[in-house]
């Protein structure tokens, strides 16, 4: 009998461009379309997935309704759908958030490669404006590379720099555009491995920062600072299992500060970072 494999499924789903978080999501529906379970706890355990208790299993009252566990697991799978409906809306949402977000003549910066930056500036593109964009490289994977090829390839003009020419570059930029990973209760990010620096320059130097992230990347987390983000935010599961001498290894990932960011351009239309925060009670509670 043929066994499903989440992780293959997962795989299979972010080939196709789609965002982690949207594939995880994805596979975790098909799991539960294929789970074995009897029980609706046995059900919730297996999963393992935050976003599952946050957006699926907060259908409570309607589970308490339902006949049977035959019943709970349509509903599960109805409010997931759902969830993973609103989740691939939510690119055209921040389009819409960001629409007078571009003005010609703009010198931008941006670091490593985010889909959001690239649609909001690719739309920008579309209604005629005209600007210009520096891509940092982004070590260590050069995604910043991989970023640049896509703003050529929609014509919009942009130079790679060195992630250490950020401070030399910033003084000629108007703007800064970040993407994010995640986005802590007190509206700080994380996000690739050298965010931080460019966000605390840019602020040092005035210049605005505008994250473009999904709410759905929303967490309950608050860092200190970068060396209290967990083991699993900063290195790869292969890195964590393999039993690497993490002090040689290079992070992922760092934490800004909300004080280094001005606005959220999101789903949910601009916000300034300490909306996070009553966002997530009103989700908790």
């Amino acid at each position: 009998m043929n066994t499903f494999d989440i992780s293959e499924y997962f795989s299979d789903q972010i080939k196709d461009d789609k965002s982690p978080a949207i594939a995880a999501m994805m596979a975790l529906m098909e799991s539960m379309r294929q789970d074995k379970s009897t029980t609706l706890q046995e059900f919730i355990v297996s999963s393992g997935s935050e976003l599952f208790m946050r957006f699926i299993t907060l259908a409570h009252r309607e589970l308490e309704q339902a006949a049977d566990f035959s019943s709970c697991r349509e509903i599960l799978l109805r409010r997931g759908e759902k969830f993973v409906k609103n989740m691939q809306e939510s690119r055209k949402k921040i389009l819409r958030s960001s629409t007078n977000l571009i003005k010609d003549g703009m010198i931008i910066l941006t670091h490593s490669h985010s889909r959001n930056v690239l649609a909001v500036m690719t739309e920008a593109v579309k209604q005629g404006r005209q600007f210009s964009v520096f891509v940092t490289e982004s070590q260590p994977d050069n995604s910043g590379r991989c970023m640049a090829k896509a703003l050529e390839a929609v014509g919009i003009p942009c130079t790679v720099i060195l992630d250490a020419a950020v401070g030399y570059i910033m003084e000629r930029v108007n703007a800064v555009m970040l993407g994010a990973e995640g986005v802590c209760e007190n509206g700080g990010i994380i996000n690739k491995i050298g965010s931080c620096n460019v966000a605390t320059l840019a602020h040092m130097k005035n210049k605005p920062v505008y994250v473009l992230v999904e709410s759905y990347k929303f967490i309950r987390r608050i860092p200190l600072d970068n060396s209290s983000l967990p083991k699993s935010y900063l290195h790869k599961a292969s890195v964590l299992n393999y039993g690497s001498n993490l002090e040689l290894e290079h992070p992922q990932v760092d934490y800004t500060h909300p004080d280094n960011l001005t606005l959220l351009y999101t789903d949910l239309g601009v916000l300034p970072t300490s909306a996070v925060t009553e966002h997530l009670i009103k989700l908790y509670t």
